[in-house]
């Protein structure tokens, strides 16, 4: 006798035909399911609908599980053979329990973020279709997966600030808001702070990506995440976390929420840089004050920090002392000598600073 299960369902009509939207257990669902990806046969490729798994991604999907307030509200689009549909109904669908009952059209790293990782009370929505031929199937992915509107990631930043828990992304963010407005910052008034904003020299999101890599590993942050929201009334003291203080400079920072300090040291490095760069601090024709320039001397703040911690001193003295070395490179940075964007420009750009300051 089949094993079948029943799931109760709603019928939603649309232009492709009828498909049922129901929930399910995501360990049934691993049972019933198969993955329908690119692979090769008989040395040739078959095109699969779905893209090679991405292990990383899958992690990062069990870390966020672990969190008091996961969740996945959008659905796992499925395709069913229709010799294992047992029976439909108005409001349900009876399916044979087989491991290929299922191709999973949309939703491959969500499950997989399940196996070996059973989470209790937490079900999936799914959508079934039933019987899609392939390339309906391949044109419901693309659609999904090509034409839905990206999210601007500074808008994604400012979601941050919502949010009750002070985590490490949003310090960096009120730091960012500070250099912006006061006025005897270097960078008043030049930091994008909303989205579509023509006001300012470079986004929120490219500002305050330097400064979160300098603070925490990214791959912890739904730990960080799960941590504050288990500390509620007083601010934890992230014992889990062993970071090395050499590669996460800020990190002892945040743990102290020491947000004065750390916008300090930024303000000294800052005012220095863009007295020894005058000419191209805040110049449009310059690479310095967009992302290429900003990652090339935040690289180099980095290394400027660790060897001011040694000698106990981060004032703007110390750094003007460094940075004063490679005013040779003044009214230099621009894309003639480095490149317009990307890693290599910013890359030469930081190995140039470097080497003058040695």
């Amino acid at each position: 006798m089949k094993n079948t299960i029943r799931l109760k369902s709603i019928k939603v009509h649309q232009s492709i035909g009828n498909f049922y939207l129901t929930s399910i257990d995501p360990q049934n669902l691993l049972e019933m399911s198969r993955v329908d990806r690119r692979r090769i046969e008989n040395d040739e490729e078959v095109i699969g609908i779905q893209r090679e798994l991405k292990p990383e991604k899958v992690r990062q999907i069990k870390k966020y599980l672990s969190t008091n307030k996961a969740t996945f509200p959008n659905s796992i689009i499925l395709n069913a053979e229709k010799k294992y549909v047992v029976n439909i109904t108005d409001d349900s669908i009876e399916l044979e329990i087989n491991e290929n009952t299922f191709t999973i059209i949309d939703g491959q790293h969500r499950l997989e973020g399940f196996r070996d990782n059973p989470i209790s009370n937490f079900d999936l929505i799914i959508s079934i279709f039933i019987e899609l031929e392939n390339d309906e199937q391949a044109e419901i992915f693309t659609t999904i997966n090509s034409q839905q509107t990206k999210v601007d990631p500074s808008h994604n930043l400012h979601l941050e600030l919502e949010s009750k828990l002070y985590t490490p992304i949003k310090m960096m963010i009120e730091i960012a808001q500070a250099f912006s407005y006061d006025k005897e910052s270097p960078w008043f008034n030049n930091i994008k702070l909303m989205k579509n904003s023509n006001k300012g020299m470079i986004s929120l999101s490219a500002f305050v990506r330097p400064l979160n890599a300098f603070t925490f590993n990214d791959n912890d942050y739904y730990l960080i995440k799960n941590i504050l929201d288990k500390s509620p009334k007083e601010f934890p003291s992230f014992n889990e976390l062993n970071y090395d203080n050499k590669k996460y400079i800020f990190w002892d920072f945040y743990k102290n929420r020491d947000f004065n300090s750390t916008y300090k040291i930024l303000y000294n490095y800052f005012k220095a840089l863009s007295i020894v760069l005058n000419k191209d601090w805040l110049n449009e024709k310059s690479l310095l004050n967009k992302t290429t320039g900003y990652n090339a001397s935040m690289k180099l703040f980095k290394d400027l920090f660790n060897e001011g911690i040694s000698q106990n001193d981060l004032s703007y003295d110390f750094f003007f002392s460094k940075l004063s070395r490679m005013n040779r490179l003044n009214g230099q940075i621009n894309s003639e000598q480095f490149g317009a964007s990307g890693y290599k420009a910013s890359n030469d750009l930081y190995n140039e600073m470097k080497k003058n300051i040695s």
